[in-house]
This record gives C-alpha cells, structure tokens and sequence, in this order.
C-alpha cells in the first residue's frame, strides 16, 4: 500500500508517495537524485549510505521511508556551506585522507554527528564514532588524523570568539572543498517534490499509545520501531505480505525511563543510543547495548526491537535475561506481564499476540547494585560484530554469618565468610533462544565462599552438559569450549 510521506530534505520540504517499507536508501538516491548517499552492503555494515536523522547519525538502508515522516533529514548537500564542513574538508585534504571517496559522505556525516556532541574529542572517542564507517583505502589513521586537526581548528576559532559556522569565513559558500567536493561530485541543493496529485493515507505514526492499539486491533500490522531489523534482509519484505508497517517512535510511553522501587522501567521505543545517554541504566546493560554494531546502527535500533526480534543473538535481550525482566504488553483488551524467559518460544517466536505491543521492560536492579557482574562478546571484530557466543554473568553476596559459613574457632569465637545469595548466568548465540538455567545457578546460591569455590567443577559440569550449542559460523563444539571458560573465568574471579 502506500502512503504519502512529508519531510525535510537539507532543509527543503519533500513529500512522496510511494512504498512506505521502502529503504530511506533507495529513496533518496533513486527518486531524490541524492547520489551523494552511497550504497554499499544494504544492511547497516558500511557506513557508506550515512545521513543525519533529526540531527542524528543513521544508516539509511536500515530506515524505512515511512520512518522519516514529518522528520527532518540531513545528507552531505547539507552540510557543504557549513563551517565545520570547510574545517574537515581542508583537513582530509591535508591529511590525503580522501584515497576513493566511497566512504567519505559517511565519514564526514560521523565526524558532523560526533562533532557537535563532543567539540574537543579524543583519538579514542574519534575511532567509536567512525567504527560504523568502513574504509578500504586509507587504513582510518589518516581521517582520524584529519578529524582531530579539524577539531582543534575549529575549538580554536571558537576560543577567539568566532562561531563555528564563520571559520574560514566564505569560503565554504564560495567554493565546492577541494578534498570532499571532489570524491562527491557536484550536488545541488535539492528542490522541493511537489505533492503527489492522487490522494494517499498518510504513514502510520501515531503519537500515542491507545491511538496505536486501536490500530493494532483493527489492522494486520507490523510495528516498526528503528527498522534496524526488519530492513536489514535485502531480499526478505520488512512486513509479511498483505500487512503493513506502524511506525511506533513517536509515542511518549515508548520513550519513558523511570523507577518503581529498585525496578527501572524502561520504554520499549528508546533506542540503544539514547539509552547510552541516561545516567540511570545498570552498567551491565550498558556495557552490552555499547558493544552493539556502532553508532549509526545504535541511534536507531531499540532495546523493544532486540526483544521482540527474539534473536538469541541480542545483545541486550542477554542484559534482560540475566537481571530476570519481565516485559510489559498492553493491546486494547488489556495488558499482562510477561517473564523473559517465557515470552521467547523459539528463534525468532514469542508469545506477543498481532494485536499487541511490547512497551515496557520492567528490570530488577537490585543485584546489578549490590552484586558483581560481567558481560562478555566474543565475535570477529570490536565494532559492527555479531556474536558467535556471548556470556553475562551476575552474583551477589551476604556478608553476614550463616550456618553455611560459620566454624568454630580455637578461641571460641565465629569466623564469617560471605555467602551467595544470588547468581543468575546466561549463554547467547548458542541455541535457538538465549540460555538461561536458573535451577543450575542454584547449585551455588546459599553456599559460603569456601563450599562455593569446591564446587566449581561440579556446576561448570552441569553446564557443559546442559549447553548444547548449534552450529553457525563457528562450529558447536567452539561455541560450547567458550561458554565454559568465560562461565569458569567469571565464577573463580567472582569467588576469588
């Protein structure tokens, strides 16, 4: 079906008529004429189709056109008479960090998107903003170089009072940048689409939740939150046929972040990246959405989408197991609470009826607090990575006497040692769903320090008997030797 699409284009009013599950990718090179917009893998790999979404860094081939309703949409032709884009522009050319130009639209979108956040980055923080962003040519130490350079450039102007955008004066108006405009080509600003003549509903992005349900209840939708999964399969519809997408990211409750108690209740529309921007979040989850893709792919991803997908591959979701969350799910006959391990019933099914949307994952942060934890990804790479095998582990302890941890000493007097009162691990990437086998766990909980160390053995036991990981990439028998060192290295540094 489609459906009539309005947006800002480099500042410009576009608005389109066409497939709403249309790559933003395919739209704005093959209808709009932005060629500026590279393709390259088509699933969020490369970096090369780069734009900035309301101001933010994203993939376009991972974000539907539907998405972009009533948003505002930036390419490189946006950014070229801009004073940060004249900075970066005589730096890569000092630096010869242009070689092909294929990457370079992404990398100076990234370098914009990292630039305004952070004026003054480091080489650390340089390399996390471009980690989405593949070069073949130049090796990234020549564009690191050339970002930093334009940084320091443009702080400088800053600090003699000039605002960003008049350094270098005109001539970023005047002039296409030697470096950059060459690998791009001349762009021109593009002009405003008129309306398409024959009427069209307009996408489906409610802005609040009962507006959503009552959707949900009356049509065979899909609800699509950043895309990042659903647009990721070149040859696979982003919708089964004869449904369509609703587009859910602009309903408030979807965005919440609040606490009842010492749950975080967390709306199931924020995505990784805004997540990473909350102070509140237990460091284990923050620690797994961080190792997720990079940041183009974490801007627009969600932490509702990595559930539902019911991948045994989430990041997050592995986060979510292993603190016992319980997901909210509300349709216009009510709602229930669902218990992680219950709502997955096999690698890509959960008990998420059609008329029904996850809003909320409600996690106890009780032992993320008091307990020790980790989170471990093993794939082929730091950035953009898909887990072969993946481990989170968490385990608390009290401190107070026990029958477990009491002996009598020579003089008559108690020694105390601590006691485990909660241990909770969990495997991703090994099997149809992610692994979690609380009554193992129990083997350990309500054991002193010393009886928990002797029995080791016995729970790593347990579970090698118990994984029974499927071939993928890598081979079963790897996956199952990795989840065995990473459970041993947690338990003995735990217990150490």
């Amino acid at each position: 079906m489609k459906t009539t699409v309005t947006f800002l284009l480099n500042g410009e009013t576009v608005t389109w008529r066409g497939d709403p599950g249309m790559k933003l990718l395919d739209l704005l090179r093959d209808e709009l004429g932005m060629t500026e917009v590279k393709c390259g893998c088509r699933e969020g790999e490369c970096g090369a189709c780069s734009v900035l979404l309301d101001g933010v860094l994203v993939n376009s081939c991972l974000v539907a056109a539907g998405r972009v309703d009533a948003c505002a949409v930036t390419t490189l032709a946006g950014l070229r008479t801009t004073a940060r884009f004249a900075a970066l522009d005589k730096a890569f050319a000092r630096h010869s960090a242009v070689q092909c130009g294929y990457c370079i639209p992404g990398m100076i979108l990234a370098a914009e998107a990292l630039l305004v956040r952070t004026p003054q980055p480091s080489e650390a923080e340089i390399r996390v903003a471009i980690s989405g962003n593949l070069c073949r040519c130049t090796g990234y130490n020549a564009i690191v170089a050339a970002i930093r350079e334009a940084a320091e450039e443009l702080a400088g102007a800053a600090a003699a009072g000039a605002g960003a955008d008049a350094v270098a004066g005109d001539a970023a108006r005047d002039v296409v940048g030697a470096a950059v405009g060459a690998a791009v080509g001349d762009v021109a600003s593009v002009a405003p689409v008129a309306p398409a003549a024959a009427p069209g509903a307009a996408a489906l992005c409610p802005t609040a939740l009962p507006e959503a349900l009552e959707l949900l209840a009356a049509k065979n939708l899909v609800p699509c939150a950043g895309g990042t999964d659903l647009l990721a399969h070149e040859y696979a519809p982003p919708a089964p046929e004869g449904s369509e997408l609703l587009f859910v990211h602009r309903i408030g409750e979807l965005k919440a972040l609040r606490w009842e108690g010492d749950v975080l209740r967390i709306g199931a529309g924020l995505t990784y990246g805004e997540l990473l921007d909350r102070s509140q979040i237990p460091e284990i989850l923050r620690t797994a959405i961080a190792s997720i893709a990079a940041p183009a792919v974490r801007n627009a991803g969600t932490i509702g989408g990595n559930l539902a997908n019911a991948s045994p591959k989430g990041d997050a979701a592995l986060a979510c197991f292993v603190t016992d969350c319980t997901l909210r799910l509300v349709s216009v006959h009510g709602e229930r609470l669902v218990p992680i391990g219950a709502f997955y019933q096999g690698r890509g099914r959960t008990v998420r009826r059609p008329d029904e949307l996850l809003v909320e994952i409600l996690m106890p942060t009780r032992w993320t607090q008091e307990g020790r934890w980790t989170f471990e990804k093993v794939g082929g790479r730091k950035a953009l990575a898909i887990s072969r095998v993946s481990f989170a582990g968490l385990v608390a302890f009290d401190i107070d006497a026990s029958p477990h941890d009491t002996d009598a000493s020579p003089h008559g007097t108690a020694n105390t040692e601590p006691t485990i009162t909660h241990l909770a691990t969990a495997f991703g990437a090994v099997a149809d769903v992610v692994v979690r086998r609380p009554e193992i766990d129990a083997m350990l909980i309500g054991c002193a320090l010393t009886e928990a160390q002797t029995r080791i053995p016995e729970w790593l036991a347990t579970w090698e008997a118990a994984l029974q990981p499927v071939r993928g990439r890598v081979s079963a028998e790897y996956r199952k030797q990795v989840c065995l060192n990473l459970a041993r290295a947690f338990i003995e540094r735990s217990l150490s």
